[in-house]
Order: C-alpha cells, then structure tokens, then sequence
C-alpha cells in the first residue's frame, strides 16, 4: 500500500495535527475511564406527590391559562395529572405550551443571572405576586420550584 505524499505540510500544519491527536487520544482515554465510573442510583420520581401539587396549582383562581387548558383537559379524562408531569402526555399541545413557557421563564432567569441578580430578585421580578401563604409556601401557585414539579 503507498503512503500520501505529504511533504506539503507546514510544519504548523503538523504541530496543529499532532494536537488534535494528542486530544483524541486524550478524550478516548477518558472515554474509557468513565465506563468503568459507576454512576450513583437515581432516586426515584414521586410523579402522584408531584401531580397533586400540579393539580392544586391548575385549581387556584389565578393559575395561568397554559395550566387552566390542561385542568380541561384532565377533568374531560383525555389524561391525567400522573401523565403530564411523568411525561407521558408530552405529546399534547398544551403540555408542550406549559413546558414552552417553562423553558421561557427559565431563559430569562439564567439571562437574569448572569446580569447579576439574586434569585429572590429574580422570583420577584418573573411574578410580583409571589406571597407566602398559609402553608407556608412562599411562592405563587403556578411557579414549580425543585419540590413542586
């Protein structure tokens, strides 16, 4: 078999060559260190804890239209709150607007934080209604913190 002739190459071609080898053979090597990292075990969802609270939320008077559509939905048995939160009604267009705004709010907070806000702030300024109410939750009802969603 013949070798190309690559007496054509500068010898920053060769130098940037050998760089990208040294890497890959950097990222293979660690490639196979991690398959032999054991990961820790995922703790399990408790999808009813957080439909209930998602269902609570969709009942308040206020809650946001996106959350109102999918109570409808819901109370006309097309599915249940179980199969929004776990992701089995994710195909739904109403979900997928609730999971749309979701991923706006979240934008605007990460935007926010990189402007330097606190978090306070920045719940404050995403819903001035924020309140702490009688069970102690100091968030409005639509807002899914880590505990809620």
């Amino acid at each position: 078999m013949t070798t190309p002739n690559d007496s054509w190459k500068s010898a920053e071609l060769r130098a940037a060559e050998a760089q990208v080898d040294a890497r890959f053979k950097e990222a293979q090597d660690l490639a196979n260190r991690l398959k032999d990292t054991p990961l820790p075990p995922v703790p399990p969802v408790d999808f009813k804890a957080i439909a209930q609270q998602v269902e609570r939320a969709a009942q308040e008077k206020d809650a946001p239209e996106q959350l109102k559509a999918l109570k409808r939905k819901v109370d006309a048995g097309e599915f249940t709150w179980e199969d929004v939160v776990s992701g089995k009604a994710a195909q739904d267009p109403d979900v997928q607007s609730m999971q749309q705004e979701n991923v706006k709010k979240m934008k605007q907070a990460f935007q926010m934080l990189q402007e330097g806000l606190t978090p306070e702030e920045i719940m404050n300024a995403q819903d001035p209604r924020r309140h702490r109410g009688d069970d102690g939750d100091e968030n409005a009802p639509d807002i899914f913190t880590e505990d809620k969603w």
